[in-house]
């Protein structure tokens, strides 16, 4: 969930990175409210963006700085169960954005193609794609400032997860957002854990 709930600026002129998954199966590359950043390619010059996922991106001199929120969830095609190119009746009418297969010299699928994909850049959201060190004592509060989380914890790096400035948890040490309306304790832990979904309000800082 990633809701506009004041005017924002949307960015239509982005594509979301290749991947070397071969999964076909309409898995999630990237989630919307995902922090993004822009890819720094030698051999292309389009606004290319990715998500700060299992690793770190490389830095080349603050080239990896957050640029923006994904607008869209970003997934695979269906071509491991399906035939290449085909699309879901819940597909049709929605926001979600397919990345479609690359292929091999030798025709084999080695991955996704780019993909166009809209990104967020300031205005007020409603999100719920948020983490924090450790569920049900942190709570987020009005006026607190988010940078991208680096870990929960547990798994390193959180899919470009917003959570609190300046704990063991950030990743690029920039505040990408601030809290406008937050959620308590318990709200925050049932909401990672995907029980029940508790959206904060967030004003984009990038």
């Amino acid at each position: 969930m990633f809701i506009p709930r004041h005017p924002v600026v949307e960015n239509q002129f982005c594509q979301f990175n290749t991947t070397s998954g071969t999964g076909g199966i309409g898995g999630v590359l990237a989630y919307a409210g995902a922090v993004c950043y822009l890819v720094h390619m030698a051999t292309a010059q389009d606004a290319i963006v990715n998500i700060y996922g299992a690793t770190a991106p490389v830095d080349r001199g603050g080239q990896r700085d957050p640029f923006g929120f994904l607008m869209q969830k970003v997934k695979t095609g269906y071509h491991n169960v399906h035939p290449t190119g085909f699309m879901m009746p819940g597909d049709l009418g929605s926001s979600d954005v397919i990345a479609q297969p690359s292929y091999s010299a030798a025709g084999a699928i080695n991955g996704t193609k780019e993909a166009p994909v809209g990104v967020a850049h300031l205005g007020i959201w409603d999100t719920i794609h948020y983490t924090v060190a450790t569920p049900g004592t942190n709570y987020f509060h009005p006026g607190e400032l988010l940078d991208v989380a680096a870990s929960d914890g547990v798994n390193a790096f959180t899919g470009g997860r917003v959570t609190h400035d300046g704990n063991n948890l950030t990743d690029v040490g920039t505040n990408v957002a601030k809290v406008v309306k937050g959620a308590s304790a318990p709200q925050v832990q049932v909401n990672i854990a995907n029980t029940t979904l508790y959206p904060i309000r967030i004003k984009l800082l990038i």
